[in-house]
């Protein structure tokens, strides 16, 4: 786990600095310089480009991950053309979502016109925004098959949301008209997209090999085959993320402001991701080595410390936000259902990250069959939760039903891997996790609100990283996690 552990550490650093940036923009000036509505296209945007990016990458990244390892061992050096197929397809792709985002807007404007007209007037701003997210992502993917994945992150974490402000600034100093703000922020992954190409031709990583080698003549069928059943593996990771936000500028009255209420408390939330967004990189590059290998005992290895280390680092950053919900709905009493709303989406993410690096390792295995099938089933269900619960209970509906969806998928993946494989995760420094955090956690709601909410913050988030940092360390919770403290320390007596 070493060099998981020191990719991950770098990987996750600059992320935070990315998600810090981020809030910024979404809980602050974003609510402060828009209008709910204004923040609500923005919200749209980016729920649209997410989705239909996956879509438009037809499934190919999800090979590149699995066949590379095969790539690489079978090929000379510079011979490699799977990433050359990759780029072909990624194009066809995005082309495809180019025809048909032109063809289906007369039925988008009916959906939409109603509820949220403002996305209706500025659809087609979707457009570039999808594409350049697309070629991102398979720019991310190169990075990751070479083993380059803290440039990948730094960059598709920090760049985008520096961006964001930027262009936020300039609309704030008059430097540019709203309608002018909405076109750049239409092209905001644009300059991410740059410096990944540059650090891709520098590194010279990466060979773009155009002629059709004996390996993909060998293994085009299983690669076809594979791509056919795993399209909706890419989708997995983004449906949760988008689907509700889609349906409820769709269904809701004034769609587009909901939606801006309803990306606050979500947008915390994702903040428990960041980990395993910065250790997903390389540790699915370990797991399709290891199963190359057939090496069995690496995987369970992987899966336990992948499972634990995202359940230390999730309950920490929940066990931080959680008690300062209060804060946020007297900072903004427009935020009143922030807190409802996160803690339902916060117990989904903390099971959904206990569950460690599951969809990798099934998916990478020789049952990757099996996750096509619980991924079609999660995404029906997913669809007819939300769809019926905001309909009903509005955006609390859409918390429940996305909750609900990401625990029984987690649930099903955690079944077909002990089923098939014996594998399960869990230990009783699981238990001993949870337990040190819900004490935590409910100390840390104990303390009275103390009169000004950034002192009142600052002293929950102290009370609570006093209690539990402390205790994670001393029981020895996680080995990487205290492994990586020893060596701060270490490395800060040996500067002094």
């Amino acid at each position: 786990m070493g060099i998981v552990r020191r990719q991950s550490t770098y990987s996750t650093i600059f992320t935070y600095l990315g998600f810090a940036i981020g809030a910024i923009n979404t809980i602050v000036l974003f609510p402060i310089f828009f209008s709910k509505e204004e923040f609500g296209l923005t919200r749209i945007m980016i729920e649209f480009s997410l989705f239909f990016s996956a879509l438009s990458t037809l499934g190919s990244l999800s090979a590149l991950y699995k066949f590379n390892p095969f790539y690489r061992d079978f090929l000379p050096k510079g011979k490699n053309d799977l990433p050359y197929l990759t780029l072909m397809v990624n194009i066809l792709g995005s082309v495809l979502f180019l025809i048909a985002a032109i063809v289906f807007e007369p039925f988008l404007e009916r959906k939409f016109g109603s509820n949220s007209p403002l996305f209706v007037v500025h659809y087609r701003l979707v457009i570039p925004f999808t594409i350049s997210y697309t070629m991102l992502m398979m720019l991310e993917a190169y990075c990751w098959v070479i083993k380059r994945t803290i440039i990948s992150n730094i960059v598709k974490e920090l760049f985008y949301r520096l961006t964001t402000t930027i262009l936020i600034l300039l609309y704030v100093l008059h430097w540019v008209t709203l309608e002018t703000f909405f076109v750049l922020f239409a092209y905001s992954y644009v300059p991410a997209l740059l410096v990944l190409i540059y650090v891709i031709y520098k590194n010279g990583g990466l060979t773009i090999y155009a002629r059709i080698s004996r390996a993909t003549k060998r293994l085009y069928k299983k690669i076809l085959v594979f791509v056919t059943y795993h399209y909706s593996g890419l989708l997995i990771g983004v449906l949760p993320k988008t689907v509700d936000g889609i349906l409820i500028a769709g269904l809701t009255d004034k769609g587009l402001e909901n939606l801006a209420v309803y990306s606050i408390p979500v947008y915390l939330a994702s903040i428990m991701d960041v980990p395993f967004r910065s250790m997903q990189g390389i540790t699915t590059t370990l797991i399709a080595e290891a199963w190359k290998n057939k090496d069995i005992k690496k995987i369970r290895e992987l899966y336990h410390k992948t499972s634990l280390n995202l359940l230390v680092l999730g309950l920490a950053i929940f066990g931080l936000l959680m008690p300062n919900l209060d804060n946020l709905v007297r900072f903004n009493p427009d935020y009143s259902m922030a807190k409802a709303i996160f803690i339902v989406a916060g117990l989904a993410k903390l099971i959904d990250l206990g569950m460690g690096m599951n969809a990798q390792i099934l998916l990478l295995s020789k049952y990757w069959k099996m996750d096509f099938y619980s991924s079609v089933f999660f995404i029906v269900i997913n669809i007819i939760l939300d769809y019926f619960m905001i309909r009903t209970y509005g955006l609390m509906g859409a918390a429940y039903g996305s909750a609900i969806a990401l625990i029984f998928y987690n649930m099903t993946r955690f079944s077909l891997l002990w089923w098939l494989f014996k594998l399960q995760p869990f230990d009783r420094k699981t238990l001993y996790t949870l337990l040190i955090a819900g004490t935590a956690i409910f100390v840390t709601c104990l303390i009275p609100f103390i009169g000004n909410l950034y002192a009142d913050a600052v002293l929950r988030c102290a009370t609570f990283a006093l209690l539990y940092v402390p205790a994670v360390l001393y029981f020895n919770i996680s080995e990487d996690i205290t492994a990586m403290y020893k060596n701060i320390v270490q490395k800060i007596l040996r500067k002094s």
